[in-house]
């Protein structure tokens, strides 16, 4: 199964392959801003990547106009639309 760090917690979890980072960080015990429930509307949760981005699903076309509409960076990720498919390391600004 693949592993998310959280940072700068440095809480390192196993997930089943294909889990949303948004449901990790919970399952971990963070909080994760959203105030659609994670509905992929609201863009709040995005998460920034440390390291593993190639092992994240590919961003849909939905999450693309998300992270342009908030005029989010290449290593950031919509944590309700982003999958973990390997290895990651993931922080926010709020942790």
């Amino acid at each position: 199964m693949p592993t998310v760090t959280l940072e700068p917690n440095q809480i390192t979890l196993e997930v089943p392959f294909d889990t949303l980072l948004f449901d990790a960080a919970c399952r971990a015990g963070l909080p994760v801003a959203s105030s659609c429930s994670a509905e992929a509307v609201c863009g709040k949760c995005v998460m920034k990547v440390m390291q593993g981005a190639q092992n994240l699903s590919v961003p849909s076309d939905h999450e693309l106009k998300l992270l342009r509409r908030d005029s989010r960076g290449a290593n950031e990720r919509i944590s309700c639309m982003a999958r973990v498919q390997g290895d990651c390391s993931v922080t926010t600004g709020y942790w």
